[in-house]
């Protein structure tokens, strides 16, 4: 046998029971609890809003002036 396929079959066997019910460590992380979201602050920065509020605004104050 070359010495890749020793290699690969060495892996195979290592790895087996990989992310099947034996494996106990991957058995611990799917009984996790789910991580929290994230808490994003001011995700908008300054500009902030819909720009297309803007426009709206304006076209309003157009609207009202004699």
């Amino acid at each position: 046998m070359s010495e890749a396929t020793e290699t690969l079959k060495g892996y195979e066997e290592l790895f087996v029971n990989r992310f099947t019910s034996e494996d106990q460590e991957y058995q611990e992380y799917l009984n996790r609890p789910a991580d929290p979201p994230p808490i994003v602050e001011d995700w908008r920065g300054r500009a902030g809003g819909n720009q297309r509020e803007l426009g709206y605004i304006l076209w309003q104050m157009h609207e009202c002036i004699p």
